[in-house]
């Protein structure tokens, strides 16, 4: 990948630290896709929209204009590309700063542990599919916790490394759902299509109430684009790039979205994708694709690897804000790093045995707030901002908030109810 990002490329440190675009983009795109998200489009067709679930997808995407319209404000007050730790420090002070960064932080070790029992498990029906059940010499936690190991390895890479090897397993993901397109369309049955929108049968349950219920929970996904601000300080213009990139991931990950979802529920009827592998469920109904019942799963695992490496290298950036260390920072390779990696890894390890199955998604219960607090943050009066700005910041600011908590709020609602 080449770095666009101005630095030298013979410049020693700074060659490796910098981050470019296209690093950007593979960031952006494994926190979108990388995780179980066509597993919660499945779902959401089977309970809530039916087959117009692409046009929740777009009410979804379309929901991330007024946050990266706040991020790219955000990102234009702080001086130098400071990062997520130093804008939660500008907007709430010391101790809520701290309290959000480590929600974050929790939120994010959650994650890289069910991204490695979900990869466990997506191993385990690949070797299946294949006629071999590992359950009986491997057990599915040890295999998770053995999984986050060359994790662990991966994230003591130079960050322009990890991002190599993070870009070669998500392209192993989009290479298979690529192909899968390209061979299923041809045994999609229009009919499974209609009724596009199926009649309401309920509160948010079909109809275009329904529609609106599914684009809530991805919502949240999308507006995981927004955890490249944690990225800032490895970025020489973040301001712009950070928010480019995160426009341009979330548009083309709609669009696969839309394509896989639109193939899954013409390949059968929409009640079926009620399940943890849809694409699977999919396929199984047509004889000529069996074959690519293996590939689907190990598709799925090279996703989820693919984003714990992203996981664990945005925590490596954001945990030693939590000391304050003071200065240029340290050697993305010395013992502090390294120390790091294995200790996350090893608390990963600890929390897997005790994770609940289900699907895995960009985090949520902790990033979300903490976005919404800095889009809110941007209400304060500033210096040298033009009107016309600053009308569209008391806008928009409410706004990305609001539909940063709106995921975050149908999560919780179940739970007091």
């Amino acid at each position: 990948m080449k770095d666009d990002s101005g630095a030298d490329p013979g410049s020693g440190r700074a060659a490796f630290d910098r981050l470019g675009s296209d690093h950007l983009l593979v960031l952006a795109l494994t926190l979108l896709i990388g995780g179980s998200v066509i597993a919660l489009v499945g779902q959401n067709t089977a309970a809530r929209a039916g087959p117009a679930i692409v046009l929740s997808l777009l009410l979804a995407a379309a929901g991330t204009a007024p946050l990266l319209f706040c991020l790219r404000e955000v990102m234009r007050r702080m001086p130098g590309g400071a990062g997520l730790p130093a804008a939660l420090l500008d907007v709430c002070g010391p101790r809520p700063a701290a309290v959000l960064l480590g929600l974050l932080l929790l939120d994010l070790l959650a994650t890289l542990a069910g991204a490695a029992q979900s990869g466990a498990h997506h191993l385990y029906a690949t070797v299946s599919a294949l006629g071999q059940p590992p359950q009986r010499w491997l057990p599915m936690p040890l295999a998770a916790a053995l999984g986050l190991l060359p994790v662990g390895v991966a994230a003591m890479l130079r960050p322009r490394r990890a991002v190599r090897l993070a870009c070669v397993l998500l392209s192993v993901k989009l290479g298979v759902g690529l192909l899968l397109v390209l061979l299923a369309a041809r045994y999609v049955h229009y009919g499974n299509w209609v009724p596009w929108m199926p009649s309401s049968t309920g509160p948010h349950r079909f109809g275009l109430g329904g529609v609106v219920a599914a684009a809530v929970p991805l919502l949240g996904v999308f507006a995981s684009a927004g955890l490249l601000l944690g990225m800032a300080p490895r970025v020489q213009q973040p301001h712009r790039q950070l928010t480019r990139v995160g426009g341009g991931a979330a548009l083309v990950a709609m669009l696969m979205l839309m394509g896989l979802a639109a193939l899954q529920s013409g390949l059968v009827q929409f009640a079926a994708l009620d399940s943890t592998r849809p694409l699977s469920v999919a396929v199984q109904g047509v004889p000529h694709l069996q074959w690519m019942l293996p590939l689907l799963p190990l598709a799925g695992w090279a996703g989820l690897v693919a984003l714990q490496v992203v996981v664990l290298l945005l925590m490596m950036d954001l945990l030693p804000a939590l000391w304050r260390r003071s200065g240029g920072g340290a050697d993305d390779r010395d013992p502090g790093r390294v120390t790091l990696a294995f200790g996350v890894a090893a608390l990963a390890m600890l929390l897997v045995p005790w994770l609940p199955e289900r699907e895995v998604l960009p985090p949520g219960f902790g990033a979300l707030p903490v976005l919404a607090v800095l889009c809110l943050g941007l209400l304060r009066p500033y210096p040298q901002v033009p009107p016309r700005r600053v009308a569209m910041i008391r806008l928009l600011a409410p706004l990305a908030a609001l539909l940063c908590l709106a995921p975050l709020a149908r999560q919780i609602l179940p739970w007091l109810g």
